[in-house]
């Protein structure tokens, strides 16, 4: 009897380690993004504000193509753990990208400082037409703005906020419950614009009792470049946009930024209470005229919303609840931009220079600490 008991204490650990990593029947919950970037922000994940602030582009206006892969397991990760993704071979890297992840504490937010709260206001606009709506801009004061900012413009960083990860100094108090890629992969040079993500997608873990597969067709690959463009040479009338009408979109976010002065910054959506703002079968939006007439320029970015989709195990048929093991999202997008009325601020200035030039006059100066301060930059 004492012999049986020695056999059975090892598949009893066994067991308590699968339960403690599925953390009483919550599923280990997987993610990708699959990303298309082209404009000033091509070379990766591009947002907006995201940009302004720091962001150059050195690749020129190409398209390139990215993919975030991000594991949430419902306990803390044990020391030593081995997690890959493996790719099919038309991704043209791989085949195995290491998850990885690192160690964090928890910790309140910086405590903002007078540097942080300048004085001043942001007028936001929205719709496409051609003259400025009546009841437009709402007008909110600087102080007042984390609280009183719509949606549509928070939603301006969460594709940023998403791809965050702890800093490499953090102290090494917590495990971590996430694991991601490609972060931590030191050899990683990029994925050829000539990739593409169909094919079987598995993903193994040492503390995952069973692995996560998928297969992604063609309708789940990269999307095409929205090809974002303007005829507008300034920002002192109107501005027509126009992009690519892509058969797989679901749906277009636009926005734009600029400032009036150091005190006084100029923000335009495509529309207001709307996720995505504009339908897919739409592929042009003008901005009113006198939106950005004070503005020397504005920069103007676009998402196009590609497919989503789900996947999980075990199967379930409608009406079932069966106790899921993981679950996977894939997300398909596109991100494009441009700068209205660069080429008169930057005329005769190299190339380079004038992108910096135009980011330093779009925000102004002390306005870039707060917004910095508000989207997490």
């Amino acid at each position: 009897m004492h012999h049986s008991k020695n056999h059975l204490k090892p598949a009893f650990c066994l067991a308590l380690s699968l339960a403690a990593g599925s953390s009483l029947g919550a599923p280990v919950n997987y993610e990708m993004n699959l990303t298309t970037t082209s404009g000033l922000g091509a070379g990766g994940t591009m947002n907006t504000l995201g940009m302004l602030f720091g962001a150059k582009d050195r690749s020129g206006s190409s398209a390139t193509r990215s993919m975030e892969l991000r594991l949430t397991n419902p306990a803390d990760i044990p020391e030593g753990y081995q997690a890959t993704h493996s790719v099919p071979a038309a991704m043209r890297i791989g085949p195995q990208l290491p998850l990885t992840g690192q160690r964090h504490s928890r910790g309140g937010e910086r405590g903002e400082t007078k540097e942080s709260q300048p004085e001043g206001r942001v007028l936001i606009y929205w719709g496409c037409a051609t003259t400025i709506p009546k009841g437009q801009p709402e007008i909110i004061d600087f102080k007042a703005l984390a609280a009183r900012m719509p949606p549509e413009v928070m939603a301006m960083t969460r594709q940023s906020r998403a791809s965050g990860h702890p800093a490499s100094g953090a102290p090494a108090s917590l495990p971590p419950r996430t694991l991601g890629w490609p972060w931590g992969d030191d050899n990683f040079r990029g994925i050829p614009g000539e990739a593409s993500a169909v094919g079987e997608h598995a993903v193994t873990a040492s503390f995952m009792p069973q692995e996560i597969r998928y297969t992604l067709d063609a309708n789940l690959d990269f999307l095409e470049p929205m090809g974002l463009a303007t005829s507008a040479g300034n920002t002192r009338a109107t501005i027509p946009l126009t992009w690519q009408a892509l058969a797989r979109a679901r749906g277009y976010d636009l926005h734009a930024v600029g400032s009036n002065s150091e005190k006084e910054m100029v923000i335009w959506l495509a529309a207001k209470g709307k996720s995505p703002m504009l339908p897919g079968r739409q592929h042009e939006c003008t901005i009113a005229e006198g939106v950005f007439a004070k503005s020397p320029m504005a920069m103007v970015a676009a998402q196009a919303f590609g497919p989503l989709q789900g996947f999980a195990y075990p199967p379930q048929k409608p009406g079932e609840k069966k106790p899921l093991i993981w679950t996977a999202k894939v997300r398909i997008n596109a991100y494009d931009n441009l700068m209205v009325g660069m080429q008169d601020a930057a005329a005769g200035a190299a190339r380079e220079s004038a992108k910096d030039s135009a980011v330093d006059a779009v925000v102004p100066a002390g306005v870039g600490g707060v917004l910095k301060g508000l989207f997490g930059h």
